[in-house]
């Protein structure tokens, strides 16, 4: 299971934490691939990592936003968090996203 939470903080994506795997066969994991291509290109094209704390291990990704986001780089992360819950959607059962903190959530 792929586990995704995402903090906000006055509307702002303060906090990204992706940890899991799919739960398919090893190599063969489209779900994990997915979820790992969205997140290594999102976090590829941010302008500004240095305004984020990242980790990153196998199975394992962490944003914290520790200076002020640039508008290019919170719609990027926006992206990302409707990737994520677009798969979410597709594949219940091997994604869950938790969302917290942001005005106008489901």
């Amino acid at each position: 299971m792929i586990k995704v939470t995402v903090d906000y903080v006055e509307n702002t994506l303060s906090h990204l934490l992706v940890k899991g795997h799919g739960g398919l066969e090893y190599g063969k994991d489209v779900i994990c691939a997915g979820v790992s291509a969205c997140v290594y290109g999102a976090l590829n094209a941010l302008d500004n990592a240095e305004n984020y704390e990242l980790i990153m291990k196998e199975g394992y990704a962490e944003l914290t936003l520790v200076h002020d986001a640039t508008m290019h780089d919170e719609i990027v992360l926006e992206t990302l968090v409707v990737q994520l819950d677009t798969i979410s959607q597709r594949y219940p059962d091997h994604v869950k996203i938790k969302v917290s903190g942001k005005e106008g959530n489901k």
